[in-house]
């Protein structure tokens, strides 16, 4: 017995020391200076146009969306003028299309393109929390460190930096090695289906092949369990996206009064159908981008986190069990189900033929729409209750490599501007508009620098959104940073050493 107990804790140490840093520690840099209040008034300004997401059928031509696009245009003049080029609605098959696409084209034309990515479209208010709001939700008012309104999260400012940065770089007279793009979409909060899902198909069309995407998604997280440092976690996947209809039916002679019903009713059968789904989740999976995101956070944890982490084969139950407690943590699990709607019956004494119910699914890289469909068609056992795939269902996306050069330049940007911070890759649990890009690029990376504390996470798509004035300057720096260190020609990496 002492010599297995010996031979635990010499494994169980092994690995510890072997579980090495994946930090960067690239040269530092001089601050970049900014113009502190012409820029935060550009930002201010943007938030003003109530931009909220409308289909294309409903939109006029003097829609908030076209003034942003004419807003873009007076704002950053230069940006219009050769050697850019500017590609609207009528490079994607309808000049109505207000989403835009900048081109600023490199020195070497024979390197694949970046293409820098954020959105311009918002979620719009509920009338019911209007008055909740302690600034105006289109004020753009600054009032103390922050700047508040809707799209000051998600994700104007994610559009303005990136302008911000390419007319900074520009008026140095920084010239890219490789071509640099930007695709501003109007509708992402609707699926993209005309904006960057048109721009997609143009990229297409001319054969055009991308080194790497960068598009919202993760952020950096000033609070992290397990970290003393704040953790900028980048999206290399998102989960899949899955709307299914269950609907269970009865015969003729089961439906009438609801005085004498039967054993069994299409409510009934509905509900049993939804219980053991429920009672029957995906199992937990420590695989694909979690894993990845335990090697690079756990060197970074303390000794009990740390010992775990880099000893998975005996404490993986554990790591589940503590990251499955919330919510937030068992969505990076495991494909989720979530119920959200119920439908059946016409008055509340007769029983109905059909009840119907849909659950949202969000699919973990691994799992697929035809293995998840295979999922609940063996749990629910009964053909009395029908399963069927709602409208735009879409598979996880592939796991971006982050030993590769892409997520290198990523990581060492962020390192530069954040020294601060971690750097840990993520599967992002909701979508993006990467999803239209799928195939024509391999390296698609999910990140804006945006800091958040816990409380923060709820004015996404919230009451009171609103961003750190100093925060949006981090935020310029880093694409200015960025440009410079994708677009270059020598693309050495800096050294991974322990931090």
């Amino acid at each position: 017995m002492l010599i297995l107990v010996s031979l635990l804790l010499i494994s169980l140490g092994w690995n510890y020391l072997r579980f090495q840093s994946r930090q960067l520690k690239p040269a530092s840099i001089t601050k970049l200076q900014l113009d502190r209040d012409p820029i935060l008034e550009k930002l201010r300004v943007a938030i003003q146009i109530p931009t909220i997401s409308t289909p294309l059928s409903r939109l006029g031509a003097d829609s908030e969306l076209h003034r942003f696009r004419d807003f873009i245009h007076a704002t950053f003049p230069d940006l219009h003028e050769s050697p850019f080029v500017v590609r609207t609605g009528r490079d994607f098959g309808d000049e109505q299309i207000p989403s835009i696409l900048l081109e600023w084209p490199g020195q070497e034309p024979g390197m694949d393109a970046i293409l820098l990515m954020s959105h311009f479209d918002v979620v719009p208010i509920e009338a019911s929390t209007r008055q909740e709001w302690s600034h105006p939700a289109f004020s753009g008012d600054q009032e103390g460190k922050y700047l508040w309104g809707r799209g000051t999260l998600d994700c104007k400012q994610g559009v303005m930096a990136i302008l911000e940065a390419i007319h900074l770089l520009s008026a140095e007279g920084f010239k890219p090695q490789r071509t640099i793009y930007v695709a501003l979409g109007h509708d992402e909060e609707i699926g993209g289906a005309e904006g960057n899902a048109k721009m997609a198909a143009w990229f297409k069309s001319q054969g055009r092949r991308l080194h790497s995407i960068i598009d919202e998604g993760g952020c950096i997280f000033n609070e992290f369990p397990g970290l003393k440092s704040p953790a900028a976690l980048v999206g290399v996947a998102e989960k899949g996206y899955l709307v299914v209809e269950l609907t269970a039916s009865v015969e003729a002679d089961q439906v009438g009064h609801a005085s004498m019903p039967p054993r069994e009713t299409a409510v009934s059968l509905l509900a049993n159908a939804l219980h053991r789904i429920h009672e029957s989740p995906f199992p937990a999976r420590v695989d694909g981008g979690l894993q990845k995101t335990l090697d690079f956070l756990g060197p970074e944890m303390d000794f009990t986190n740390k010992i775990a982490i880099s000893n998975m084969w005996l404490f993986g139950w554990l790591v589940k069990n503590k990251l499955g407690q919330k919510p937030s943590g068992d969505a990076l699990l495991r494909t989720t189900i979530a119920p959200t709607m119920i439908e059946g019956g016409v008055v509340e004494n007769v029983l109905p033929s059909k009840a119907t119910a849909k659950l949202n699914l969000r699919l973990l890289p691994g799992d697929t729409i035809q293995s998840v469909m295979s999922h609940l068609e063996k749990e629910i056992k009964d053909p009395r209750v029908t399963v069927s795939i709602g409208a735009h269902p879409k598979e996880a996306s592939p796991v971006s490599d982050t030993d590769g050069e892409p997520f290198k330049i990523l990581q060492e940007t962020i390192h530069q501007v954040f020294p601060d911070v971690v750097v840990a890759p993520f599967v992002l649990v909701g979508s993006t508009d990467t999803s239209h890009y799928l195939g024509q690029c391999d390296n698609i990376l999910r990140f804006i620098p945006t800091r958040l504390w816990e409380k923060d996470t709820q004015r996404f798509h919230g009451i009171d959104e609103r961003i750190e004035c100093d925060n949006y300057l981090e935020i310029v720096r880093f694409f200015h940073q960025y440009i410079k260190n994708s677009s270059r020609k020598d693309e050495s990496q800096a050294e991974v050493v322990a931090r």
